[in-house]
């Protein structure tokens, strides 16, 4: 399949992976860049390069240099073409090679690696792509690894040779966030892994975000204040026939809500001109409007969503010649989830349809349970519908985060059932809290920044490889754990949920008396303090579970309380559950 075309000919070669317009096709081949410290090589950037693109070349040559020694000059395309180059974006040595960036097939974030002859060619779309090339360079192709902010891994090469290239890599999912601690505290970090979502600190020098949200969701409240209510009841729902105040939804049947809700959408867009995407999305309830109007309306299009989409229309209708580049962002969420009948969103509307309800022990297109097969019916039926379809996913459990969670399992089959459903926003959502951690978070964050880059990434290889550089020795013995976890719902008959109480039946006393004979064994193995650490804090789910189902009791109960704290302190774990800290924990649990 060539990836390229002539430009002079008469005769245009045309292809699926066509990204180039060249002049002639050159066979790739291997590139020795650095001997024993020394090299021939410079990277080259345009002269008006964006700061992503220098960036690109400043971290290029800094990893460059930590592999072979050698650290490579950055120059501009101002100086003459040579040999031995690593051209970097698009740039007027590109252009001498008859080569030519195609970025409407790149887009934003996609790229191509590619060897002509003696040269390098690392090509993005604008402003991330070049970035991202950089990076997948240095992972798929220099084996260098990022486990965590502290943790990675850079092999030294005497001799660096890189394989002959020519792929092109444009990702399935155009927002990709990852919103566990592990991700969200480092932007450098983020950018690594290629994630570009709303919540990461990502500068000019990252390419920015892919997206900016104001606000992120639940917006009503933003949109028709509550103090509203004395004046104006009929902008609140009818419920069991009164009108209704505290947090509820809005009749967003009445024209004068529709009319202030536009009012104070333009005045967000107007004041955050960076803004991408406004959410106008349902408050977190199910207290939703039964007025005349609204019910008339669900009713006939089968489904609460419909009041909902009417709604969104009408702003989306409005801004959409002012703010062409502005796009409206709603829920299909627990009572919306479902799609209307006949209404459809407009083309500037996103629909983020929320899987919270699901079984998270088996994958979402597989699992037999009621609430999988609904999910199932409900994302397939917006497919054709939604002019833009996103995924709010959840990946721990929010009532619980220092407890295990079998869901490594389903992690790639979700994901890919997502992008085979035309799905092009993903925002994996986990243990967000300040002091993060939550039952193997560093792990899930690592495993589900992969998948959203490449669905089908080898996963086993990504956990072991992980487990090795952040478990030390304890390694084995840690994905031992990891299987017996899992072993508890593999036969199917077991569902997980994400407010699943401490007592369900994958908690059960063997699979903690094994975990526990695992857990001591891998501290035995840990080669140092660091690492001990680690595995005291992966050790965790299983004593939180033990304490509240007081499976210990009494000395030992107060004995295993401290010794819990103490490790969770001591890693600075902030929150036990979504809204509840570690310190109020403890006093419930009769810390002394």
């Amino acid at each position: 399949m060539l990836p390229f075309r002539k430009i002079t000919a008469a005769r245009v070669l045309l292809a699926t992976a066509c990204i180039f317009v060249v002049s002639s096709t050159r066979a790739s081949s291997a590139l020795t860049v650095a001997i024993k410290g020394k090299t021939g090589y410079r990277i080259v950037i345009a002269t008006n390069a964006i700061p992503s693109e220098r960036y690109a070349a400043e971290e290029l040559q800094r990893y460059l240099a930590k592999i072979s020694g050698a650290k490579l000059p950055i120059i501009t395309d101002a100086e003459r073409p040579k040999p031995c180059e690593i051209i970097l974006g698009d740039n007027a040595h590109l252009h001498v090679l008859g080569l030519k960036c195609d970025s409407d097939k790149l887009g934003t974030d996609g790229f191509i690696l590619r060897t002509d002859h003696n040269r390098l060619i690392v090509l993005g779309g604008k402003p991330r792509g070049t970035l991202y090339a950089v990076y997948t360079l240095l992972e798929e192709k220099l084996g260098v690894r990022w486990f965590t902010p502290e943790i990675e891994t850079v092999p030294k090469q005497k001799r660096l040779v890189l394989p002959g290239l020519n792929e092109t890599q444009v990702p399935a999912l155009e927002y990709r966030e990852v919103f566990w601690t592990e991700m969200l505290r480092d932007a450098d970090f983020a950018a690594k892994h290629r994630l570009n979502g709303h919540h990461y600190a990502l500068k000019d020098k990252h390419g920015g975000r892919a997206v900016v949200y104001y606000p992120f969701v639940h917006s009503l409240d933003h949109l028709i204040p509550p103090e509203l209510f004395k004046e104006h009841p009929d902008y609140f729902p009818l419920i069991n026939g009164q009108r209704t105040n505290g947090y509820v939804q809005r009749c967003l049947s009445n024209p004068d809500v529709v009319q202030l809700a536009i009012k104070t959408v333009r005045q967000w867009i107007e004041k955050h001109p960076e803004v991408t995407i406004v959410s106008v999305s349902q408050n977190d309830t199910f207290k939703y409007c039964e007025c005349a109007e609204c019910k008339k309306l669900d009713d006939a299009e089968g489904s609460h969503a419909a009041s909902l989409i009417r709604f969104v229309n009408a702003i989306a209708e409005d801004i959409e010649h002012d703010y062409p580049n502005v796009r409206i962002d709603t829920l299909a969420y627990q009572y919306t989830r479902k799609p209307p009948k006949t209404l459809r969103p407009r083309h500037n509307v996103i629909i983020r349809i929320c899987s919270i309800e699901c079984c998270f022990a088996h994958p979402l297109n597989a699992c037999p349970s009621e609430e999988n097969r609904q999910f199932r019916d409900d994302i397939i039926a917006w497919q054709p519908v939604a002019p833009l379809l996103y995924v709010w996913d959840y990946t721990p459990n929010f009532a619980h985060y220092e407890q295990p969670f079998p869901n490594f399992d389903v992690l790639q089959p979700n994901v890919r059932f997502f992008v085979e459903h035309n799905v092009k926003g993903l925002f994996e959502q986990g243990n967000s809290s300040p002091g993060g951690y939550g039952e193997m978070g560093p792990l899930r964050g690592y495993l589900l920044a992969k998948l959203l880059w490449h669905p089908d990434a080898d996963l086993a290889k990504h956990t072991h490889e992980f487990c090795d550089a952040y478990f030390g020795k304890a390694a084995p013995i840690i994905m031992a754990y990891l299987e017996l976890l899992e072993d508890q719902v593999r036969d199917g008959r077991v569902h997980a949920h994400v407010f699943d109480w401490s007592k369900k039946a994958y908690l059960n006393d063997g699979f903690l008396s094994e975990a526990e004979k695992l857990f001591d064994q891998a501290e035995q193995l840990a080669e140092n303090d660091s690492v001990r650490q680690r595995v005291q804090v992966a050790r965790l789910p299983i004593w939180y579970v033990k304490l509240v189902t007081d499976r210990v009791t009494g000395d030992a109960k107060a004995e295993l309380l401290k010794q819990f704290l103490q490790v969770a302190r001591k890693a600075s774990i902030s929150n036990i559950s979504e809204r509840g800290s570690l310190d109020e924990w403890a006093k419930k649990m009769g810390e002394k």
